[in-house]
């Protein structure tokens, strides 16, 4: 890792490494010798071992970057860069260590523009340690952290669509350089871009970092008088008339793939592509570089808007509600865009169990259990609690051999996973045990039944 940022940053400033108040060992010069079976503890209850898998892959990336930086005292006003820009580098190291990982952090934060994700309630661990350990106290930072984190990264490949890639590798050691042990300033990351661009950018700083908007840009094709040529327009709205962005598409056709970008100008930037065969269709921003409006961003902002009338806390006279509002929140995104339908639907499964509904727990965990979320992470979470409140149901309606079947099947998922803290009932919860505590009692039940 800190031999492909440092092309980027720098020579590495240090002589040891330290990540997140864990120390490896020292840092002899072209590389570091960190065991591969060290595992690290990070926020957000997430471990990751070195050179194993990485569910959190962002986590290390990120604060090895951070040591190029100064220590910074939290400041709202600066946020989304000293959280941001870490955030970006770590999506740099991924996009060529593991294009997986960075496509799906990419498509994380897109989804999440204009919505406040703790609403949606995904993961109770969030609040928690694996250890057990409280945090609540800091519930309210770290979101706010996630949130400047997801929007740093955006507005910062956003920016490579305004003044393009080269300009910004340019800009960051630069930048650097002249931060010294100062606290990172936007006001000096603007000053800087502008330079190296050679042009004004106020349009940006002032609309995306201090406006937090958000555009819409929209791609309509246009009739054309050849086959051999795709006609179009990009419709833009909400951004500044002096605000332009490069947007990249990729046509596609029966001899293959033609990629084009276009920059935009004011509210409609017309384009024409060459292509070898008729076009079958067009994909708009296929890398979702550009801070915008998309599908999933919709849906997820109105799954959220129906989320927030849920109860705090949650009691048993209000698990009709709860589950009618859950119920409205998967109805509020039928075709999964944003791809939070088997979170919703195993934590629909608990309230349903909770409430006695036993034949529709039963569906929605079943749900749970065959989906998939935006990230592995979060899909194996889903998956492994599903399978606990399954096979609960299960031993509930006297079928003991499938609770069985249930908690072994949960057991063999990732450790990472199991070792999550959670509250031990849905709802009015006496304690928290982890994944694998619980599903370890679920399978003496069901074998003493």
């Amino acid at each position: 890792m800190i031999a492909r940022l440092s092309p980027l940053l720098g020579k590495f400033p240090r002589k040891s490494l330290e990540v997140d108040g864990v120390y490896s060992t020292d840092y002899p010069g072209p590389s570091v010798a960190i065991h591969s079976s060290a595992k690290i503890e990070f926020e957000m209850g997430h471990f990751m071992a070195i050179g194993g898998d990485a569910y959190a892959p962002d986590v290390v990336p990120r604060e090895i970057a951070r040591e190029w930086l100064p220590d910074m005292r939290w400041d709202s006003k600066n946020a989304w860069l000293s959280e941001g820009l870490p955030e970006y580098l770590a999506w740099r190291y991924l996009r060529e260590a593991n294009p997986g990982a960075s496509r799906v952090l990419a498509a994380e934060a897109m989804r999440d523009v204009g919505t406040k994700v703790e609403l949606l309630r995904l993961a109770d661990i969030q609040n928690w340690w694996a250890h057990g350990k409280n945090v609540l106290p800091q519930e309210n930072r770290e979101r706010e952290k996630r949130e400047a984190r997801k929007r740093g990264l955006l507005l910062l490949r956003t920016l490579e669509t305004v003044i393009d890639q080269e300009r910004v590798d340019r800009v960051l050691p630069e930048f650097i350089r002249r931060t010294g042990k100062h606290p990172l300033s936007t006001a000096v990351f603007e000053k800087v871009c502008e330079e190296i661009a050679g042009r004004d950018l106020s349009w940006f700083f002032r609309y995306y970092v201090e406006g937090k908007e958000v555009p819409e840009l929209e791609l309509r094709r246009l009739p054309s008088e050849s086959p051999s040529v795709v006609a179009g327009e990009i419709l833009v709205r909400g951004l500044p008339p002096e605000g332009s962005v490069r947007v990249d598409m990729t046509v596609r056709t029966a001899q293959g793939n033609v990629e084009h970008s276009v920059a935009t100008h004011g509210r409609v930037t017309p384009f024409t592509v060459n292509v070898p065969a008729p076009a079958l269709g067009i994909t708009f921003d296929p890398d979702l570089r550009i801070l915008r409006w998309t599908e999933a961003a919709r849906r997820s902002k109105a799954q959220s808007a129906v989320l927030a009338a849920l109860p705090d806390p949650l009691t048993a006279k209000d698990l009709p509600a709860a589950i009618e509002i859950y119920r409205r929140a998967l109805a509020a995104d039928p075709d999964d865009e944003a791809q939070r339908a088997q979170a919703l639907r195993e934590r629909l499964g608990e309230l349903e169990w909770a409430h006695d509904e036993w034949n529709v727990a039963l569906e929605d965990l079943d749900a749970a259990i065959n989906g998939h979320s935006i990230s592995p992470f979060e899909t194996y979470l889903c998956r492994t609690k599903a399978y606990l409140y399954h096979g609960v149901v299960e031993l509930h309606e006297r079928r003991p051999q499938a609770a069985l079947e249930d908690a072994r099947t949960g057991l063999a998922l990732p450790r990472v996973v199991l070792l999550q803290v959670v509250p031990r009932e849905p709802i009015e919860s006496r304690g928290n045990w982890t994944l694998e505590h619980l599903l370890e009692t679920l399978s003496d039940a069901a074998s003493r039944y």
